[in-house]
């Protein structure tokens, strides 16, 4: 049932986004068509018998991300202006010549090897990283909200996630900043039950809610996503593209798996992949289903070489 309102709210949506009525009425009417004939097939239904508009929703499905629409910023949110970065005591490791650029609305997607830049190219982009040569522009009241592969370090251990948020977010609204803080966790995928544990006796995927909690109550304008499915099962990498695809802001996102990649990079016009290989980071011209394809052709040509295909 949850998969069928999934694809249900999923179709709607591209429909919203695209301003277009007739389609949203036609995604109506499919579904309805398909519960007047499931339901024919287990008994006679009456002629006047109304259709269903829409499949319900179970009550259980809770899993929910948000992230809230941030302040109005003036663009350019982001730069890297010929940006070169190498570490002091890392030989044979240099990023040089970055020209790149993130804005509003913005979907990024950075591929390539592991170990050729790509988590550096985003401590770069945040701050963490001062470029050894070049220019990082950043607007003067830009949020920018960080999920790392690391993520754990980021939370105190002894205190419970809804000690954590209300140190880090003390301005909640409404009578009870506790229940506020709860509710936000709860759309997240935290049990209550977890909501006044010691964060240390949590799981990996407990903590990565709470991280995302917090993240979405800083309100950020760039989403800065290092592999965040790695402690999330598949319901919540679901909540946590839909979120994305609602976002006003701008995404980067490191991850190796490709179904997210194409969900957060489904919108070619506002969607770009950039690719980190030969020291350097490009934007690859076309979209990643295309990179897909050449990465596919690739591999095909180099093992054709070494059987002595032609």
């Amino acid at each position: 049932m949850n998969k069928k309102f999934e694809m249900y709210e999923k179709e709607t949506k591209a429909a919203k986004r695209r301003g277009n009525l007739d389609q949203q009425e036609k995604v109506r009417g499919k579904f309805a068509a398909k519960e007047a004939l499931k339901n024919k097939s287990k008994r006679k239904v009456d002629d006047d018998e109304p259709l269903r508009e829409a499949p319900k929703k179970w009550k259980d499905y809770r899993v929910e991300f948000n992230f809230p629409e941030p302040t109005e910023l003036t663009p350019p949110l982001l730069q890297l202006i010929d940006v070169s970065f190498s570490y002091p005591k890392r030989e044979g490791f240099r990023l040089s010549d970055i020209d790149l650029g993130i804005d509003m609305g913005t979907r990024v997607s950075i591929v390539g090897a592991n170990g050729v830049g790509k988590s550096t190219l985003l401590n770069l982009l945040a701050g963490d990283l001062v470029p050894t040569e070049g220019e990082v522009r950043r607007s003067h009241k830009l949020r920018i909200g960080r999920y790392s592969q690391h993520f754990v370090n980021q939370l105190t251990m002894h205190e419970s996630p809804v000690e954590y948020l209300l140190r880090l977010h003390p301005d909640q609204e409404g009578p009870s900043g506790e229940e506020a803080v709860s509710a936000k966790l709860g759309k997240f995928g935290l049990n209550k039950n977890n909501h006044h544990t010691q964060i240390a006796h949590l799981s990996g995927g407990q903590k990565a809610r709470v991280v995302f909690t917090s993240i979405s109550m800083s309100r950020p304008h760039i989403l800065m996503l290092d592999e965040p499915t790695n402690h999330l099962d598949m319901q919540s990498i679901d909540a946590l593209a839909d979120a994305i695809d609602e976002l006003i802001g701008g995404v980067v996102l490191v991850s190796h798996d490709s179904r997210l990649i194409s969900r957060v990079c489904n919108d070619e016009e506002r969607s770009e992949i950039w690719i980190a290989e030969n020291g350097t980071v490009r934007k690859f011209p076309g979209s990643f289903e295309e990179y897909k394809e050449e990465i596919l052709w690739e591999i095909k040509t180099e093992v054709d070489d070494l059987t002595g295909i032609s």
